[in-house]
Formats: structure tokens, C-alpha cells, sequence
């Protein structure tokens, strides 16, 4: 026989009276499997090892996520005063006019129904964005200048961007406040569907609701939507 397979023998013999003088009894005594435990050990500190090596580069991120809520915050602190600003909760689709901490007037209303429509190679998302917006106009009696998603939903073919099939009257109601980026408080005919998310990214209220808020708030108001 051969001096390496005499060792090899040697070596296997040695592991079989380590495992069932030693390493079973204590196994067995003890109620732990201790090769398993020190793989998971090894496992752990090797996690732990990479995560302190990824420190450095997350080091950038946090901070910069940390001056946002900082500067949302603090953006959010100034409606805190005597000036009139609105605040609109899409969750509960409610909206409220506020001065300060006083509630002026709390109004049910209507947001984006969260849906998508694709065609071609465009994509609507109908949702109420959150954020910090500002009324930039009013208008009594607006009219309605129909986008191209409200005719492919009825499954109609687009018309001219001057075609007056693009203009209909009566859908935004008596009043408008303008929020830019096509997102607007407005009327509806459907004040059953107050209190339900149906919209297109809009926010509906009733009449009465929506006149108060046209009769008070000024051009330039803080609306917080979150």
C-alpha cells in the first residue's frame, strides 16, 4: 500500500473516532448542532463584513434623502401661519381649507382612479400627484379642452388639436383652480361619485364646496396633496 493511501486511511479513520467519540456526544448532549451553528456564524460575519463595506457608498444617498424630508418639512412648516392654504388626502378623498390650524371647511371630494391607459408609444398614468403645489389661476365657467385620452377611452378616433370636437362645456363645473401640469380643482356633474377615486388626476368638488374655496382663495395659495 502506498504511503498517501495509508495516510488518506489514517486521516478518514481519525474523522470517524473525532465524529463518534467527540463530536455526536457533544451534539447529543448539548442539543446544538455545532457544525451548523459555526457555518451560520461564518455566514453572519460575512454579512455583516459586506454591509460595512456598502456603508461608504449608501453614505450619499441617506443624505440626501435626509435633506428632503428636511426640506419638506420645512416647506410643509409654513402653512403653519395666518394664510390660507388647502389640503387635499386622495387616500380618504377629502380635501380641507385651512388657516393656521383652523379648519375653514372640509369638503368631500374626487381624485385620480390609479389606472393606465397605453397607446402606441404613450402612456397616462390617471393619479393625483402628491407634493406641494400652488394655485396659479381661476376661472368661472371653464371650458373643457378634451386631451387625446379622453377619446381613445371611448374608443374614438383624435381629432385636430383645433378641431372643436376638443372643447365641451359643462364637465369642470362652474369654477377652476389651476395647479399646473394639467392638474386642476374643479366642479363635476357627478357629485354622487364625490368621495370615490374616478378621476383622471383631477380634483372634483361639489358646488357649493368648490364655490366657497373660488370665493376665497386667492391666486398663489399653497395646496399640500399627500
Amino acid at each position: 500500500m502506498s504511503p498517501v493511501k495509508s495516510i488518506g486511511i489514517i486521516f478518514l479513520a481519525a474523522m470517524v473516532l473525532v465524529w463518534s467519540e467527540v463530536y455526536y456526544p457533544i451534539k447529543q448532549s448539548i442539543g446544538l448542532d455545532l457544525l451548523r451553528l459555526t457555518y451560520r456564524l461564518y455566514e453572519t460575519r460575512s454579512s455583516i463584513l459586506m454591509m460595512r463595506l456598502e456603508l461608504p457608498k449608501l453614505g450619499p444617498e441617506i443624505e440626501a434623502l435626509n435633506g428632503s424630508l428636511q426640506e419638506l418639512a420645512d416647506q410643509f412648516a409654513t402653512a403653519f401661519t395666518n394664510e390660507l392654504y388647502i389640503v387635499v388626502n386622495p387616500n380618504s378623498n377629502r380635501l380641507s381649507l385651512r388657516r393656521g390650524q383652523d379648519v375653514l371647511l372640509e369638503a368631500a371630494i374626487s381624485t385620480g382612479k390609479n389606472d393606465t391607459l397605453k397607446f402606441r408609444h404613450q402612456t397616462w398614468v390617471f393619479q393625483t400627484p402628491r407634493g406641494i403645489m400652488s394655485v396659479i389661476r381661476k376661472k368661472k365657467d371653464p371650458i373643457w379642452i378634451k386631451p387625446d385620452w379622453a377619446f381613445l377611452e371611448k374608443g374614438e378616433s383624435i381629432p385636430s388639436l383645433n378641431s372643436p370636437l376638443r372643447r365641451e362645456k359643462g364637465v369642470l363645473g362652474a369654477f377652476l383652480l389651476d395647479l399646473g401640469g394639467g392638474v386642476m380643482i374643479h366642479g363635476t356633474p357627478q357629485e354622487n361619485l364625490l368621495g370615490r377615486s374616478v378621476t383622471h388626476g383631477c380634483i372634483r368638488v361639489g358646488y357649493n364646496d368648490l364655490k366657497v374655496l373660488y370665493d376665497s382663495v386667492p391666486v398663489g395659495t399653497k395646496v399640500f396633496i399627500f
